[in-house]
């Protein structure tokens, strides 16, 4: 059995069809073909690594999260991508710092912020808890508050408040 779920697996790089039955079959199979997709992912170029990623998400295995961390290490920034998006919908918690090392590189590497790779890292990121909102010092400025911390403008609505509206006789 071992050697037809290593054979699925290099099908994986395959064309098209073969590809996706081969990651069907694999799927089939369940948690019994992880190691054997972990241990050929290192010689699957990258529609073969994409295709794993989709088998690691569909089964739901934890243990495919250090390969998966280590394709947040991909010279493919579609791997990346993938890979960052799958931690977090296997909820892979010890991914955080290298996902945020993966956005730091994004960064060094000057992609653009609202390309793919990184909004992908964002996302999971914030799926795992790990972001936090950031609002400029400007922006931040914009916002007069009063005393009781409301925006500046409103009209106290609780009926708590010490205002009294007045009334219009009808």
């Amino acid at each position: 059995m071992t050697s037809h779920i290593a054979a699925l697996v290099q099908q994986l790089d395959s064309k098209a069809d073969e590809s996706y039955d081969a990651r069907a079959k694999l799927i089939w199979i369940g948690a019994d073909a992880i190691p054997a997709v972990i241990n050929g992912l290192p010689s699957l170029g990258g529609f073969g690594q994409l295709t794993a990623i989709e088998v690691f998400e569909k089964v739901g295995d934890p243990r495919c999260g250090p390969a998966l961390i280590g394709l947040l290490d991909s010279d493919n920034p579609t791997v990346r991508e993938w890979a960052a998006m799958a931690v977090a919908s296997l909820e892979i918690y010890g991914a955080v710092g290298p996902l945020r090392r993966a956005y730091r590189a994004c960064l060094e590497r000057a992609t653009p912020p609202d390309w793919t790779e990184p909004g992908g890292i964002r996302w999971a990121l914030t799926e795992l808890g790990a972001r936090t909102p950031v609002v400029p010092p400007l922006t931040a400025r914009l916002q007069p508050t009063t005393a009781d911390n409301a925006p500046a403008g409103l009209q106290p609505t609780s009926p708590r408040s010490s205002t009294t509206w007045p009334t219009t006789p009808r």
